[in-house]
Order: structure tokens, then sequence, then C-alpha cells
């Protein structure tokens, strides 16, 4: 490889270190749904024992033990969570990453797709452009009790993160991996791992389960394998694993596990074995109830949740609440739900799915131009910051030691037409009956290297800071917080200077969703 590969290609004639690479209009109508592109078994994908059925039939908290008459409604069994140093995960068979995935890659060859990504990998770069799309939109706290009233209810540092992904380009495909180079390792230490168990162990009879304790010795374990929605947009394809599914629920009955510590846990989690005697007590309140979790999940994981549904096709997820050492609950969440308290209205989501999906290709086809293809693989960074998402991209090899690899940088700018007229981003998203055209601009940074590099380590900074759970010191950041907590929900979520905007102000949002046993 020659050094003269690694260099960015010219975005243009034009001598400007800043150039427009793309601009256009996204027209409401040119939003089309994900496709299948292959059958999916769904006599192979898991469904929930031990009596969980229940669950997903009836909205809202399921106490595994009455905390009022002490009974489990539930097999007891359940309450005690197996450890994670007594099981093998050898026998559970490693994640695949996209790169590696050869029934990702075929399909895209044999469906003329250029790009192809997982859920894992994607639904980050989802989220900074939804955060860009929505500017920021106030979350909706309407369906929570009054203790709730004056709760922040802007996205918190964790969701905001910005998102790193490695694009391996072979034969044509560019697939997409999670890079975890400043990543903290405290996902590693327990909740990652726990996840998986956890996984098997609601949705397998308790002896086939305890086959994968180490102490067995015998090979008849059960070799479940995984199965998952391959769906393509445009010229994307998207892989999602399917965790489990009941034929009561709508659609295809498909939903996703997860499972939930308890946020003093998530919050400090190096230090984890300190609140394993903390527990949930109560169904509503600010402390220790299963309310303040729900709370904690709309800020911080609903929106990459819904994501991760919509592109698996899922009805929602299942939810068991823990503490690394007890599960205390389970409450089922549909999508529906979800989009009540992110976007304000249920069914909402889906339109804002499919333009932050559109918005992602496009953004893609601008990353696949700045250098040629025998670098075969490139690193980018997503952030939105401002009012820009920005995404820095550099080749992954750069065979001279002596100098810095070059970085492109791509700058996307936003503007959501309705009504023929400039909308704010917030009305946008809540107002699902209205034609939406989205109006874009990408430019394109190849000089000024050293500003490049700068803003693109700030970016690396609150990945380092976020994943390691420690305060973030970035003023910019934190002028914007201040700003979306002090702002009032009208002003920050309505459109004043339209009659049928003003109709649409969160105050007539039917809250949808029980917190009740």
């Amino acid at each position: 490889m020659d050094g003269k590969s690694m260099e960015p290609v010219a975005s243009g004639s034009q001598p400007s270190e800043d150039n427009v690479a793309r601009s256009g209009l996204l027209a409401d109508n040119s939003f089309k749904p994900l496709k299948d592109v292959h059958p999916i078994r769904r006599k192979q994908i898991p469904r929930l024992a031990h009596g969980l059925e229940a669950v997903v039939k009836k909205e809202g908290v399921h106490w595994l033990k009455d905390p009022e008459t002490g009974k489990y409604k539930f097999d007891q069994h359940l309450e005690q969570v197996p450890k994670v140093s007594d099981y093998d995960f050898d026998r559970f068979g490693g994640f695949v990453t996209s790169s590696q995935d050869k029934n990702l890659i075929a399909l895209a060859k044999k469906n003329k797709c250029k790009y192809a990504g997982s859920t894992s990998s994607l639904t980050g770069i989802l989220t900074q452009i939804y955060l860009l799309l929505s500017q920021e939109k106030l979350l909706n706290l309407a369906n929570l009790s009054s203790d709730f009233e004056t709760a922040p209810r802007f996205f918190t540092p964790g969701q905001r993160i910005p998102a790193s992904v490695i694009l391996r380009y072979r034969d044509g495909i560019y697939t997409t991996d999670y890079d975890h180079e400043r990543d903290g390792d405290h996902e590693e230490i327990i909740l990652l791992k726990l996840g998986l168990l956890l996984e098997r162990f609601l949705t397998m009879k308790k002896e086939d389960f305890e086959k994968y304790h180490k102490t067995y010795t015998e090979s008849d374990y059960p070799q479940q394998k995984d199965v998952h929605r391959y769906a393509k947009h445009g010229k994307f394809l998207m892989r999602s694993q399917l965790d489990c599914i009941h034929e009561s629920l709508p659609g295809t009955g498909v939903f996703d596990l997860k499972t939930r510590a308890i946020s003093q846990i998530r919050h400090d989690v190096h230090n984890y074995l300190a609140y394993i005697d903390c527990t949930l007590d109560a169904l509503t309140g600010r402390r220790g109830t299963f309310e303040e979790e729900y709370y904690d999940m709309i800020r911080s994981a609903f929106l990459e949740y819904s994501f991760q549904a919509r592109i698996g096709n899922m009805d929602g997820i299942l939810v068991a609440y823990h503490n690394t050492a007890r599960i205390f609950g389970f409450q089922y969440i549909s999508l529906r739900e979800m989009d009540v308290s992110l976007f304000g209205r249920a069914g909402a989501g889906t339109r804002v799915f499919l333009r932050c999906v559109r918005l992602m290709e496009l953004l893609y086809e601008e990353i696949a131009k700045c250098f040629p293809q025998q670098s075969q693989s490139v690193k980018c960074t997503f952030e939105k910051r401002g009012q820009f998402l920005r995404v820095w991209v550099e080749p992954l090899e750069h065979n001279d030691p002596d100098t810095e690899p070059p970085i492109v940088e791509l700058s996307l700018g936003l503007k959501n037409i309705m009504h023929g007229k400039i909308a704010r981003g917030a009305y946008a998203v809540y107002s699902s009956n209205y034609p939406w055209t989205i109006e874009y601009q990408v430019k394109r940074v190849d000089g000024h290297q050293e500003l490049v590099r700068a803003r693109r380590d700030i970016a690396y900074k609150r990945q380092e800071c976020i994943s390691r759970s420690l305060p973030e010191t970035l003023p910019e950041r934190q002028a914007e917080d201040a700003s979306a907590a002090s702002t009032s929900p009208v002003e920050a979520e309505v459109e004043v200077d339209e009659a049928d905007e003003a109709d649409e102000a969160e105050g007539h949002v039917v809250a949808e969703g029980k917190l009740t046993a």
C-alpha cells in the first residue's frame, strides 16, 4: 500500500477547506420501511420459562415476591441471580461482529447493499442523529407520579456519549463494528456477562440451564444458536438478534430481553458488591423503587432500546430488575409506551426511526468517499455538538510512524420542514400526522488538521469520562444540560406561531403505561 492511498480524496474542485459535500431535501414520501431479506426461523427463537409469560400478558410491574403476602409469584429459584464466575461462557458461543458475520456479508452482496451492521454497532450512531434531528427534545414524564414533576427531562451523558465504530471494507461492502478502544472495563466486570447469563436463565428449564455450570462435565449442554432478522433499507443491511417470542403480542410477537441493574450499581459498577443489599421496596417514589429505575431507563436507555426493537421488528422489551445478586421483578414495556416517553405520543417513533436510518445511510455514502478503497478500513466517531453532527473519519492503518494519520471531518446540518416552513425538532418529532421533509447539508473539512484533531479529541475525552463514570468537565456540555433543565416544556416543545402546533403541546399527551402491580 503506497502513501498516496492514505491521503483523503479531494471533495471538490474549490480550494476552500470547508466544502459543501452534499445537500438536498428528503421528502416526506421518500422514507420507506425496512424490508426483510431472509426468512426468520421463528421456531428457534427462545421462549420465556418459569411462568414468565404472564409478564407480557399484563402491563405493569410484576413482583417476583409479593411484598405484602411474602408469596412468590414465579418460581422461587429465579430470585437468586446466578454467579457469573460459576458458569462456562465458552458453552454459550461468542458474539459475532458484523465484519465476521458470513451470513450478513453474503446477504449484503445478494441484495446489492454497500453497508451493513448490527444493532450493537448502529444504535449509537442513530442516537446521535436523533439528538440532532430533535434538537435534543425534552423527555415526556407524564406517565410518572408527582414525585418526578421537577425531575430532569434531558438525556443522560451516557445516552449522549459519542459513538465510535470501525468500517471494514471488503469486496465492495463496508461492515460496521463497534469500537471498544476508549470503553471502560466496567461492563466486562459484571454487567455484560450477567446479561448473557440471565437471557439463558429466563428462557430455559432449570435443569438445562445448569448444564452450563462449570461443574457439569458432560458434553450434552444446550447449544442454542442465535436467531437474527436481516432487514434492508436502501443500500444498508441491518442485523438484529431476536431474543424471545410470544404469540399473544401483536405483530411478529418478538421482543427483547433486558436485564437492568439498579441505578446505584450502574453509576458505580466497579464497586457493585457494595450495593447487593440495596433493594427495590415499592412501585412508585423517588428512591429505591421500580419507578426510579423506569425513570432512569427513559433518560438513559429507551432511545437505544426503541431503535433496537425497530431494527428487529419487535413489539417491545421485557425488563428484569436486579442488583446482581437478587431479581426483584419484571416488566413488559411496549414500543408504544416507549414512544410516549421519548417522542410525546404512541406511534411517533416509526417515522423518527426511518429518518434517522436514511440520514445514517447518507452519512455512510459520504464517509465512503473520504479515503480510497484500498485503505480498506476507517475509524469513525459521531458526535452531535451544538447545531451539527460531526463525524471524524480516519484510516485504521497508517504506514508512517512519524506522522499522524489524516482525518476528514464531516458535519451534518438539518432543517425540519413542516407546513411549508422550518419547524422545531421537538414539534416535528411529536407531530405524527403532518408531512415532514428534511433539508440537509453535509460539509467537509480536509485541512486544518490540528483544529480537526482537537475537536475529535474532545469527543474522545467525553467517551473516556462517561465510560469510566467520571464527571465531565467540558463547559459546553454543562451549559447544554443547564439550559435543558431550565427550559420550560412549552418553550422547548411547541412551535407557538402555528395554531395547529399549539394544539400539539405536551400538555395534551395522554400518558400510556402503568407501574401498578
